[in-house]
């Protein structure tokens, strides 16, 4: 073959290398049909995909259309709530305003029925007391002056407690002058004022800077410091401590006479005494302002028996618009 290839010019071929080309050639052929339906079911499924995510996309959209719908109609009626709210509220609170206005004008009103038309009978007991004791002259009998006395003395206590009264009204509306204060130099000033000479020792444990109205709180410590004072006087070993717990209590302690738990209800009610006139003095005020007072800042009084001890105790944490800060 290789001569007739020299004359001929041309290549020839075994016919076993033949059949072994043609199936090589069959199998190229096969595998290239074979790689072409690959691609087209590879196109196919890219189509297919392309079409999915599209599809996937199209529905996300649709729903977050829907979400954004959804929430903007949500906004809306909430605005329209808020607005309906806030419509009621300033009508509920200019109903308030007017609510407190009108029981403001009573209560001056009230206090000031008090301080003058109550007092004209109280004067005039009082004036003809004395008048009577005069006309009668020197054969009064000592029943007679012991019972005009006791109408006297009952006259100058009522007299007490119509300005106590009149006092507790006019606490309970008038105006908060708030400001920062340090609290040792305020309850320092209260027991240099009205404790110099007191006959039960007393010490003050307080620190910090805190939002009050300064007469209203001296009158606060005032009146809760003379409670223990005048409840531990005459005990051995007396002794008043005005302490503080963290940034929010504030305790006034006594170890004196203390009070009895069935008037647990009724101590801080004006003029409500927890032991007779003829145990210790007071008309049952001190307590009822104080307690005034404390809830007029939003605070809260206590007042409690532990043992031998008497604890006044302020809460002063009540309020989230309370700003104590703690000093040195």
């Amino acid at each position: 073959m290789s001569l007739l290839s020299a004359i001929t010019g041309k290549r020839w071929v075994h016919p076993d290398e033949t059949a072994m080309l043609q199936r090589q050639l069959s199998d190229t052929r096969q595998k290239l049909e074979n790689t072409e339906l690959l691609n087209q079911n590879l196109r196919t499924q890219l189509q297919d995909l392309n079409a999915a995510h599209t599809t996937h996309i199209q529905t996300l959209e649709r729903r977050h259309q829907s979400a954004i719908d959804q929430a903007n109609q949500s906004m809306r009626t909430l605005q329209g709530l808020h607005e309906q709210l806030t419509q009621s509220l300033d009508l509920e609170t200019l109903r308030h305003l007017k609510e407190n206005e009108a029981l403001l004008n009573q209560l001056n009103w009230l206090s000031g029925t008090i301080a003058h038309d109550f007092r004209a009978p109280l004067r005039a007991i009082d004036a003809y007391s004395f008048f009577l004791a005069d006309d009668l002259g020197s054969n009064v009998p000592p029943e007679a002056i012991k019972s005009l006395d006791e109408i006297r003395r009952n006259g100058q206590r009522m007299g007490v407690l119509l300005d106590g009264l009149i006092e507790y009204l006019r606490m309970s509306v008038c105006p908060l002058n708030l400001q920062s204060h340090d609290l040792t130099e305020t309850v320092q000033q209260v027991i240099n004022e009205h404790f110099d000479f007191s006959p039960v020792p007393i010490s003050v444990e307080v620190r910090g800077l805190l939002k009050f109205d300064k007469p209203l709180v001296m009158r606060l410590f005032k009146e809760l410091i003379d409670n223990a004072v005048k409840f531990s006087k005459g005990v051995p070993g007396a002794q008043v401590q005005i302490r503080q717990h963290g940034m929010d209590t504030i305790d006034i302690i006594d170890n004196g006479v203390g009070f009895d738990a069935a008037f647990n209800r009724q101590k801080f009610q004006l003029f409500h005494r927890m032991h007779g006139n003829d145990e210790f003095p007071g008309e049952g005020i001190g307590l009822a302002m104080a307690e005034r007072i404390a809830a007029r800042h939003h605070w809260q009084l206590s007042l409690s028996r532990l043992g031998e001890r008497t604890v006044a105790q302020i809460q002063l944490s009540n309020h989230p618009a309370q700003q104590f800060q703690q000093t040195g």
